[in-house]
């Protein structure tokens, strides 16, 4: 008995380290995991008339023609506006320039920051550049894995129900349509919340007249998908912009953001994401500073989905069945 209880703990012991050599892909396997979910709404529709290969073919054109599509439509405009950010930024350094000089910093000191500033910039120019090419690998993997999952999900389903023992199959089958339930909730909530928060932050910075609305929006689109941490940072992008406009602009920008944020807070969390999955905001923003220190920004991205899943799984195996609440 000894001897078995050793080797158990060396197994899990050697499990948890090779879990955490391979932390990044885990991570990247999960992600392919909400691409199958976000994936399965259409599948799911279009496979009761046809069958689910099928279905899951025309949903990757349906994705590959979407996205040359909106690059021919909407490229143009974002590369002019990212022109025009580069433009903006030498106005907005003269401005820093000058009110680092009105409290006795000196040109020369601030040239000499500018220059190992862009010393620093040269040498991470190549590591971030390999960075972009493994990213746009690895999108182009989890897409893949996602639709490899949504094509037969159920036979990976019954691959993991083969490893539990039989007296917990059906503990096991409840938690999997649980987790599968939250985890279709939540991408469903956050789709529609991304949408309609992009489309307010970019109609109302074009309202405001501010540069670059339609990248901004865009940005305001993506950061959203990170609660709290996102909103903020897709923010400030959009404040620098209208600042180096004028700062009635940054004004108007600060409106807008504020105004698009209280409309989440008080329209669209009530309406649709405490429909689809309630988190509580102080267990959200802990998760995410833990993923964060562990997993870097990837960690970040995939907090909430992972919170949804563990709470999920913590009030059904522990609060329902351990202690009977």
């Amino acid at each position: 008995m000894t001897v078995r209880t050793g080797l158990i703990l060396l197994a899990a012991v050697a499990a948890l380290a090779l879990a955490w050599l391979a932390r990044e892909m885990l991570l990247l396997a999960f992600v392919g995991v909400l691409i199958a979910v976000v994936f399965s709404f259409p599948v799911g529709w279009l496979s009761r008339v046809m069958p689910r290969g099928i279905a899951v073919i025309l949903v990757l054109l349906a994705l590959a023609g979407t996205a040359t599509l909106v690059t021919v439509a909407v490229a143009p405009q974002l590369v002019e506006q990212v022109a025009d950010l580069s433009e903006t930024a030498p106005r907005a350094a003269r401005g820093v320039e000058r009110w680092l000089r009105e409290r006795g910093q000196t040109p020369a000191k601030v040239g000499e920051r500018a220059a190992e500033t862009l010393g620093k910039v040269g040498q991470v120019a190549v590591p971030a550049l390999l960075g972009l090419v493994s990213g746009v690998t690895a999108i182009v993997l989890v897409i893949v894995l996602g639709a490899f999952l949504v094509h037969a999900p159920a036979s990976y389903r019954n691959g993991l129900r083969r490893l539990v023992p039989k007296g917990r199959e059906e503990v096991f089958d409840e938690s999997w349509r649980r987790v599968g339930e939250g985890l279709r909730r939540w991408v469903g909530g956050i789709l529609v919340s991304m949408t309609i928060m992009g489309a307010l932050a970019a109609i109302g910075l074009r309202i405001a007249g501010i540069h670059d609305w339609l990248l901004l929006g865009v940005l305001t689109f993506l950061g959203t998908f990170v609660p709290y941490v996102g909103a903020i940072a897709s923010a400030v992008p959009g404040l620098l912009v209208a600042l180096s406009q004028s700062p009635q602009h940054l004004l108007y920008a600060a409106v807008v953001y504020v105004g698009v944020h209280l409309v989440e807070g008080y329209l669209i969390a009530p309406l649709v994401m405490r429909r689809a999955v309630e988190v509580k905001p102080a267990l959200l923003l802990v998760s995410q500073g833990a993923m964060v220190a562990v997993f870097g920004l990837l960690g970040a991205v995939v907090a909430t989905p992972m919170l949804v899943c563990a709470q999920t799984l913590v009030e059904h195996l522990w609060v329902e069945r351990a202690q009977g609440k």
